[in-house]
């Protein structure tokens, strides 16, 4: 199985500081965070070699969200007229720059994500790769201040799982040390937090 780096990131859930120590622990974890970023991408870089105190590790590297339906709730908030033969001044067509407010469930009603939540509209340019198939398709004839609910099959969205899709990394003992200090485990079953999200341990290796 090919061998290819996957830079691993690391966060804390920190609650809100109030005191001036909290603070200092805030920013220590930060510092903690960098410095595991750059550990665990330098050691990604090498061509294959470890020490006997690393762990391998084998991940899913499906999108976690893939095989999942997922449910948006979409309103338009904004158009450019940005395609070449774009004439519906208050109507999204493909090639438009678009802003969009939106609420990310799933089908048990459990909120993912939310535009609204956070007071920040989501820019992007309608099928220019940007989205999700389905949310490209669910815009496109949309007017400004319209309201839609849409559900989209994983075929929609980011697909069916696939079993091929593996990856092998290395961990050093230093990074091993300060995952399990971020309450990650190194294990089967454990999850990683990676660029894609968290993604799941398949198999370790000592």
């Amino acid at each position: 199985m090919k061998k290819i780096a996957i830079l691993l990131f690391l966060w804390l859930a920190l609650a809100s500081c109030t005191t001036q120590e909290q603070k200092q622990v805030t920013q220590n974890n930060k510092q903690t965070n960098n410095n595991l970023t750059t550990n665990i991408n330098k050691n990604m870089e090498k061509t294959g070699a470890t020490q006997n105190w690393d762990t391998k590790v084998i991940i899913d590297t499906n999108n976690p969200m893939a095989w999942k339906t997922l449910v948006f709730d979409i309103e338009i908030v904004k158009i450019d007229k940005k395609g070449k033969n774009n004439t519906k001044k208050d109507t999204v067509e493909v090639w438009d720059s678009i802003e969009v407010n939106y609420k990310w469930t799933f089908t048990d009603g459990t909120k993912f994500d939310s535009s609204y939540d956070r007071k920040q509209t989501l820019p992007f340019t309608v099928w220019a790769g940007q989205m999700i198939p389905g949310f490209d398709k669910a815009v496109v004839w949309m007017k400004v201040w319209d309201k839609k609910t849409v559900t989209l099959k994983p075929e929609e969205a980011y697909g069916q799982r696939d079993p091929n899709k593996k990856q092998e990394i290395v961990i050093t003992a230093a990074d091993k040390k300060n995952l399990e200090a971020a309450w990650y485990e190194i294990k089967k079953g454990a999850k990683l937090p990676t660029r894609m999200g968290e993604l799941e341990i398949l198999e370790v290796e000592k």
